[in-house]
């Protein structure tokens, strides 16, 4: 489903302007409305309802609920000076996957890792749960390379898949992992066309999809909101906080050490890598960072990655009848096209979990992962609009987290500033749940000094574009959603 909303977008009119508005808008449209309004105005500073800027004691997920993470006994912190031959920083699913691609390779090497809540209270536990395959930026290789090469891109990410599958049957790992695929949804008959046209570029490349007309649609999911869609088989859901927590458990099983509760305060490169943390300090002969969204507040990649919220909602249980209502009994994956889309999915226990919408971005990329009202109350007004059968459904949970973007909507991964010892994975863009893994492979292979097939992927060794400083940064974001409004590209209020 990821595939479909990010290229789709880059074939089409309306999106595509949008999309383009973060690079050609961002800069210098932000610096013309800086000139022309007061800056203390826009920096949401005096917003009610901002999250705070630390570490929130709790945080309202129905994830961690159900991953009995609040239950859970969390690792204590890195203390005193320690020495490491592998040092990760970051215990979200990226940092997991590092862990769990390289103590298979070095069982005999002192790998740890160092979290600073933790491993997957950040975006990889709070994310809505599709683990889709596909990447960002499959259009402009097929565009530019042809379906052959765009066939091989893609086929990259179902390893990144094929990993989750295997880990969790192979650990037991009870995810509530369901490959039930995903519908991509039309709003109106511009988007369906998009749709159409990336259905042609998956039979160029040997990938089958099906486009559902109204009707068809409608048979699959009883909502009058949307024209009509792109089934893709491909992809699934799980319970992210599960996934992360289980991978926790399996890897310091096969000997990795973790530390939680470590807020990293600073990196240092060198012969050894040097990491600081509030109450301790690791000196490794390697180390790979995983802080994606994050990344920033280390003071890395500053003016290339965007850190922006991402908030979610859950219902209570549904009835039979409430079921019965909005028919869906494929459970697939759902997602709009808008830019700013919306997603949802069913639970194991039937409820629905429904985010996107908005995207806030806090000014000098402060990671305000707490509940931010104003955009959990869109949500539930969202969903009755896309279900009105369901008024006076019960929203039990809402939460957020913050997502790294990029400005050209594609993950990079490498070597930081040309380090041997030193290698990073940011840029998710709200896709991770399968990049992560996939980075963590090519992170593997990277610390390892091998050559493969995957870290020649079009996403090793890149730079993310140039995303400005503040105030330029927040005051483009500001204008992009401020075209999105106009555009109609997300309607809802």
């Amino acid at each position: 489903m990821a595939q479909e909303r990010h290229d789709a977008a880059s074939g089409g009119g309306r999106r595509r302007l949008t999309r383009r508005a973060f690079t050609a808008g961002a800069v210098t449209g932000a610096l013309g409305m800086w000139a022309g309004t007061g800056l203390p105005r826009r920096l949401s500073l005096g917003d009610p309802d901002r999250p705070p800027q630390l570490y929130e004691f709790f945080v309202d997920s129905f994830w961690f609920d159900s991953a009995g993470l609040y239950d859970e006994a969390i690792n204590p912190p890195l203390k005193g000076q320690q020495q490491a031959d592998i040092a990760i920083v970051g215990g979200g699913y990226a940092g997991l996957s590092t862990a769990f691609n390289l103590i298979q390779r070095f069982p005999r090497k002192r790998i740890v890792l160092v979290e600073g809540a933790a491993c997957g209270y950040g975006a990889s536990g709070r994310n809505g749960g599709f683990a889709d395959v596909g990447m960002p930026g499959l259009h402009t290789v097929f565009e530019e390379a042809g379906p052959d090469a765009a066939r091989a891109y893609y086929d990259a990410t179902l390893l990144g898949a094929h990993q989750i599958r295997d880990f969790v049957q192979q650990h037991g790992v009870d995810c509530d992992l369901e490959h039930n695929g995903s519908i991509t949804l039309a709003m109106d008959e511009s988007q369906m066309e998009e749709l159409a046209g990336q259905q042609r570029r998956y039979a160029a490349m040997g990938l089958d999809a099906e486009l559902l007309d109204r009707a068809a649609l409608r048979r699959a999911v009883r909502s009058d909101r949307f024209v009509g869609g792109l089934r893709d088989a491909r992809h699934a859901i799980l319970n992210p906080a599960k996934l992360a927590r289980g991978m926790k458990r399996v890897v310091e099983g096969m000997g990795v050490e973790i530390f939680e509760r470590s807020k990293v305060l600073r990196v240092e490169p060198g012969a050894k890598v040097r990491i600081v943390s509030e109450l301790g300090e690791l000196r490794a002969d390697q180390a790979v960072l995983t802080l994606n969204g994050y990344a920033p507040q280390l003071g890395l990649f500053r003016t290339r990655v965007i850190p922006l919220c991402n908030y979610v909602v859950a219902t209570e249980p549904l009835g039979p009848s409430q079921r019965a209502a909005i028919g869906w009994a494929g459970r697939e994956g759902l997602a709009d096209m808008r830019l700013q889309f919306m997603y949802l999915r069913l639970t194991a226990d039937d409820r629905i979990v429904f985010g996107g919408e908005s995207s806030p971005y806090w000014y000098d990329s402060t990671p305000s992962s707490g509940s931010y009202r104003p955009a959990l109350e869109k949500l539930k007004r969202s969903l009755l609009v896309t279900f009105p059968q369901l008024e006076g459904v019960r929203f039990t949970h809402g939460w957020g987290g913050t997502m790294g973007f990029t400005l050209d909507f594609m993950p990079s991964v490498g070597a930081l500033d040309g380090a041997k010892n030193l290698f990073y994975a940011v840029g998710f863009n709200g896709e991770g749940v399968v990049m992560t893994q996939l980075a963590g492979r090519i992170l593997a292979d990277l610390v390892s000094g091998m050559e493969t097939p995957l870290t020649r992927l079009p996403i090793v060794g890149r730079t993310p574009p140039f995303a400005g400083p503040e105030p330029v940064r927040y005051l483009g974001v500001q204008l992009v959603e401020r075209l999105m409004a106009l555009s109609g590209g997300n309607p809802v209020r």
